[in-house]
């Protein structure tokens, strides 16, 4: 057994099903390090195996209060895992991640609760087949993965993996924009962009998505080096008092993940609920490229300002532009 093709997936039927859950705050992820069962010494998510009766999303909640004595909080399945082991194991695994949760972490004799930063995951001490697709689930997309593995060796693995960014794609070909699109690792602040840059033209941006307390949003683009004060953003859009919108929020009204925040997200905000606005300094020179993700941070889409402009206004986004560099 060395493909995974040699396997009729079709007729395949776990021999125990499982859930692994990882819980996703200010820019951190909660990590285990396993002290017993499958993986043990291995780090990994929280998790464990389904009992009668129970849901994949029952079995996560579960698990990981007892692994690490925390309540996750709006739990959501993001992908399904595949494992063929050579000696005739297989397991179904269900992700889930969750935005929060209610308690502290704390040691128990199942796991060591790790709080660690998103750009500093230690994929060396976990499991083969993590470094593929952990980062999809950061970056948003929806996965499927099967594999083989014999013993704790990857022997083979093929990943089945949804682009959100396909019809925007084909939105912009539609309108005669031209774009460039690289591929990176996930990341999640301007610093880590940074870090990771692979185009280094044009003018790189950030995004905040915020509302004020009547519920109104918007979603500011500004140069990535602009130091930005809410209280006299507030002013400037005539928005009050402004603070930043919830994951929850960012996903039901753009469709995108915190840390893949893009004006390129509006395409998602079918019912126009959120209002644009661009820093005025990305529009010096409407031919410059402008660099922001395409509604996943794993990748970076240049885009002329003018064209940029021209997509958002065929959204029904006409922009607010701001000019930071004035007095008002």
């Amino acid at each position: 057994m060395q493909s995974v093709n040699d396997i009729d997936w079709a007729s395949w039927t776990p021999t125990e099903v499982s859930s692994l859950l990882f819980v996703v705050r200010g820019g951190q992820i909660l990590l285990i390090r396993k002290k017993r069962g499958l993986g043990a010494g291995k780090i990994n998510g929280p998790g464990g195996r389904l009992e009668p009766g129970e849901t994949p999303a029952d079995a996560a909640l579960r698990e990981t209060q007892e692994e690490v004595c925390v309540v996750p909080l709006a739990i959501r399945e993001r992908g399904e895992l595949r494992f063929q082991f050579v000696d005739g194991y297989k397991l179904q695994c269900h992700v889930f991640s969750a935005d929060g949760c209610e308690g502290e972490p704390a040691e128990t004799d199942e796991a060591l609760p790790i709080w660690t930063p998103l750009g500093a995951i230690p994929y060396d001490e976990m499991w083969a087949d993590d470094r593929v697709w952990l980062p999809l689930m950061l970056a948003g997309r929806h996965f499927s993965l099967r594999s083989i593995f014999d013993g704790d060796r990857m022997v083979d693995l093929e990943a089945t993996v949804d682009d959100p960014a396909e019809s925007l794609f084909e939105h912009l070909r539609t309108l005669g924009i031209a774009t460039e699109t690289a591929s990176h690792a996930p990341v999640f602040t301007v610093e880590a962009a940074k870090l990771h840059r692979v185009q280094h033209d044009g003018v790189h941006v950030k995004n905040l998505f915020l509302r004020n307390k009547k519920g109104a949003m918007w979603l500011v683009t500004v140069h990535e080096d602009r130091a930005i004060d809410l209280r006299d953003l507030g002013k400037r859009l005539g928005a009050g008092n402004l603070s930043f919108g919830s994951p929850d929020r960012l996903r039901k009204y753009l469709g995108v993940e915190p840390g893949s925040v893009t004006p390129l997200a509006v395409w998602n905000d079918r019912k126009h609920a959120v209002s644009m606005a661009l820093d005025a300094s990305l529009l010096g020179n409407h031919h410059s490229k402008l660099h922001c993700h395409p509604l996943t941070n794993d990748r970076t889409t240049s885009i002329s300002g003018g064209d940029l402009v021209r997509f958002l206004v065929s959204t029904g986004h006409d922009p607010i532009v701001l000019d930071f560099d004035a007095t008002h």
